[in-house]
């Protein structure tokens, strides 16, 4: 599939949809369209900002996270917010929403809102995976809608687009919930994780990769080389 070199962006845009800052463009006190990311000196460089647009229904989906504790930031707007069995609504007079390793999570656009919702995302360690993960993702969801115009429509590749997200995801430690029947207990994240390779497995052998050089820019390159 041709790739589209996506390594100078610094703003994914799906429009009336979601829009991602990435850390080049979303640093501390950045000015983004009218609003400052944060005053707050004390954020990591790889802090990304989320903007979900008025009647979008955009969500993260339901997953995990093993080898990071992520963080959340309620800029603008409000956001329905799940960790494990408990859904809040949460708004800029929150804080910090700190999400830990293994604990099943999503956010989204309170669904009733009229108002633009915007979110900080961060983890620790800060080591730069969240920025290559969303990188990945808008460049292929951009490079598979290139094809399907090109070609008007006429090649059924929705169930590529799947099998290409999840091939990446456990690489770049993104666990998406596929298995709910056990719940949100350990062996049910275990048995999404397993499944997730698997899948994984599977596209690598027959030629997906789990990163790729015209989606990473130099200063992530190292996450990618790890990724791979």
């Amino acid at each position: 599939m041709p790739r589209t070199d996506t390594t100078s962006w610094v703003t994914f845009e799906r429009p009336d949809v979601v829009t991602f800052h990435l850390p080049t463009l979303a640093v501390p006190g950045q000015q983004i369209s009218g609003f400052s990311t944060s005053p707050d000196p004390t954020l990591p460089p790889t802090t990304v900002t989320i903007r979900v647009p008025p009647l979008s229904t955009w969500t993260t989906g339901l997953h995990f996270h093993a080898n990071h504790t992520e963080y959340l930031r309620v800029v603008k707007g409000r956001a329905l917010v799940t960790l494990g069995s408990v859904t809040k609504v949460h708004d800029n007079t929150d804080g910090d929403i700190c999400i830990d390793k293994f604990v099943v999570h999503q956010w989204q656009r309170v669904p009733k809102d009229g108002d633009e919702l915007v979110v900080m995302e961060w983890t620790d360690p800060a080591d730069g995976v969240k920025e290559v993960f969303f990188r990945h993702v808008n460049s292929i969801i951009l490079d598979v809608k290139n094809i399907k115009n090109e070609f008007k429509g006429l090649l059924p590749l929705d169930w590529w687009l799947t099998w290409q997200i999840l091939t990446i995801c456990p690489a770049l430690d993104e666990y998406p919930l596929l298995v709910e029947v056990l719940g949100r207990s350990m062996p049910g994240k275990l048995l999404s994780g397993a499944l997730l390779w698997i899948v994984a497995g599977i596209g690598w052998l027959v030629g997906l990769m789990f990163s790729y050089e015209e989606y990473t820019p130099l200063h992530v390159a190292g996450v990618r080389r790890k990724a791979d």
